[in-house]
């Protein structure tokens, strides 16, 4: 029987991401009762059903060694066996506790290792993410598996900017003499930052620059103190205006919100404007002067992408920044410390894929699109939001931009049955290819698209043809914010709202400092984005459905 309880042991699993190679060797037992010969019997058919990948019965058999068999040879892999077995079946509360109370047990066990990447892995499951951090940080620093140790790295470098001030701290104190001390001690300064404790963040930075010469934080530590650099807050805030030129008439409409939010002292902030003249080189002036003579901490440019290229591009240089309310150019969402509140075209996409399957119930679909990449990226990001949701896309067809018949793509989708056709287009490609749709014999198909369907063209000369079509809008305002743009006489216009919504959501941002504007701005924006869904009904646009969803970070 002793002979039983060493060879099963051999069978004890190695934790999926982050164990060491099990080859346990069992002490002869001394313990000569029958409990010794119970537990073995036990473990042998528990260790069975673990090789069969039948967790939960394993379980029953390992649990029952735990706990009245404690004192034989069978009890240690038991109990680790059980925490696994747990962890397995989603159990992860059970997993924590009984990886917890191995480790206490048997500090100096050769599953130690196993059990540290355990409770780590299953801290991590729970989001308990200090407890993730110590214990995947303590596997990392001790196995010799590099595929295994890359793997808890990629936890631990994702759950470090979770963590607290005092957790952070309390980590570097730990792992102080660690390599990895370089990854906490970053986020520690960079949290410090953010909070407005500028001796603590210079500080930690400058010990994470002595200990790590070569950090690969180098850029941030510089691009960090060239932004302290800019010296204290003003409490003045830049805005560019196409208040003369070709965009003069919303301009002047732009400029009615902020003098009434000027009027109504509502904002933590002095508001300062200057004309762009509807210009590129005249907004980039301006911007200009109102970061070096008026010494404003941040800028808001409701404007053109026409305008904007060059204003990006010194706010950047300058290390102040920029909010863009009209501007969803997914790009400029990559540069630092520009920010934008309009939804991207891929974003519209994955909302329109959600509100038809799970309001409208469609489940298989179809996408046309032109040959350009812009296009091309919207349909694929439609068609996987569809795939992920375990709907089919049974037909994904591109074709020329100059293509005037679409009579050999059409005619192949409809033998694929589509109950939706989704159209990433622009809006004279929709008038042209929505009549085609329905003489190749998909005209109870119902279409879907963007924003592109939202012009007075698309109902006016597609006619009956884009009757009933679905589309989506990024909301130019919400609901919460809508009452109270009506209350103060806005004009009824996207552009309006739009620009309306940022100045009222920026009420919130208050007592801050330039160090934690990067922070405090896209919190104060708002961790939600709102979309709106139309349907064409006698040629009019009616709105069917509102949509909001966390905004991504």
């Amino acid at each position: 029987m002793k002979l039983l309880i060493k060879t099963c042991a051999l069978a004890i699993p190695c934790l999926i991401l982050g164990c060491a190679s099990l080859q346990p060797q069992y002490p002869e037992s001394t313990e000569p009762g029958v409990g010794a010969e119970k537990a073995a019997v036990l473990y042998e058919k528990g260790n069975d059903y673990f090789k069969q990948k039948e967790y939960a019965a394993a379980l029953t058999k390992f649990d029952e060694i735990v706990t009245k068999y404690r004192n034989t040879n069978a009890y240690e892999p038991a109990l680790y066996l059980a925490a696994f077995c747990n962890f397995k079946l989603n159990n992860f509360e059970k997993a924590v506790s009984l990886g917890e109370k191995f480790i206490n047990e048997f500090p100096n066990s050769t599953y130690l290792l196993n059990a540290t990447s355990l409770l780590g892995e299953s801290y991590y499951k729970l989001a308990e993410d200090y407890k993730a951090a110590y214990y995947l940080t303590k596997f990392y620093i001790a196995t010799e598996d590099s595929a295994k140790r890359g793997q808890a790295f990629d936890r631990i470098v994702k759950v470090l900017p979770e963590l607290s001030i005092s957790e952070l701290e309390k980590l570097h104190r730990i792992f102080m003499a660690e390599p990895i001390d370089e990854h906490i001690l970053f986020n520690l300064a960079q949290l410090e930052a953010r909070e407005g404790k500028e001796k603590e963040a210079e500080r930690d930075f400058g010990l994470l620059v002595r200990r790590f010469p070569n950090t690969k934080y180098i850029y941030e530590i510089e691009e960090y103190r060239r932004f302290i650099g800019l010296g204290e807050a003003t409490g003045r805030v830049g805005i560019l205006l196409p208040l003369t030129g070709n965009f003069s008439s919303y301009g002047q409409r732009l400029l009615d919100v902020v003098k009434k939010f000027q009027q109504d002292k509502s904002l933590p902030f002095f508001t300062y404007y200057l004309d762009t003249k509807s210009d590129p080189i005249e907004a980039m002036n301006a911007a200009a002067k109102l970061i070096e003579d008026m010494h404003v901490d941040f800028l808001i440019a409701p404007i053109r992408v026409y305008e904007v290229l060059g204003v990006v591009g010194l706010a950047y240089g300058k290390r102040v920044p920029l909010i863009l309310p009209l501007t969803s150019e997914s790009r400029f969402e990559s540069i630092p410390l520009v920010f934008t509140t309009a939804q991207s075209d891929e974003e519209q996409a994955k909302a329109l894929a959600e509100y038809c399957m799970y309001d409208l119930g469609i489940r298989r679909y179809a996408v046309l699109y032109p040959d350009i990449l812009k296009y091309k990226t919207i349909a694929e990001t439609f068609a996987n939001a569809v795939v992920k949701s375990n709907r089919d896309i049974v037909a994904m067809v591109h074709f020329h931009p100059d293509s005037i018949t679409l009579k050999w793509e059409l005619e192949g989708m409809k033998h694929k049955e589509p109950e939706a056709i989704f159209l990433p287009m622009d809006t004279d490609m929709i008038i042209n290819t929505a009549p085609q749709i329905a003489y190749y014999g998909l005209e109870e198909v119902l279409l879907l698209g963007i924003s592109t369907f939202h012009d007075e063209k698309v109902p006016r000369l597609g006619e009956k043809y884009v009757e009933g079509a679905v589309f989506v809008t990024s909301a130019a305002i919400d609901s919460l914010a809508r009452k109270e743009f009506y209350t103060k006489d806005n004009k009824d216009d996207d552009l309006t709202a739009r620009f309306f919504r940022v100045m009222w959501q920026l009420r919130e941002l208050k007592d801050y400092e330039r160090t934690t504007l990067p922070h405090l701005i896209p919190t104060s924006l708002g961790s939600k984005v709102v979309f709106d869904i139309y349907q064409i009904e006698g040629y009019e646009f009616k709105k069917v459905a509102e949509i909001t969803k966390e905004h991504k970070e």
